[in-house]
């Protein structure tokens, strides 16, 4: 398991990819192929960890309300 200092590295990486919107790196004549589907799913399972870590995890309610007025 990854430290919150790990995890949130890797957030940021991952965000600053998804929000740069490129696919594909070409570099030195080597390109690189992101799929940003992955990376988004990635992303939400990263924040989802971290949250744990933090004892953040939301819940969904037990009891809902209804009315029926």
């Amino acid at each position: 398991m990854a430290t919150e200092a790990e995890l949130q590295t890797q957030i940021q990486n991952l965000e600053a990819l998804v929000n740069s919107g490129a696919s594909t790196v070409a570099q030195d004549g080597h390109t690189t192929v992101f799929d940003l589907e992955f990376a988004n799913k990635r992303l939400r399972a990263l924040r989802q960890e971290l949250a744990t870590k933090q004892n953040k995890t939301t819940r969904r309610p037990i009891f809902n309300r209804i009315n029926l007025s």
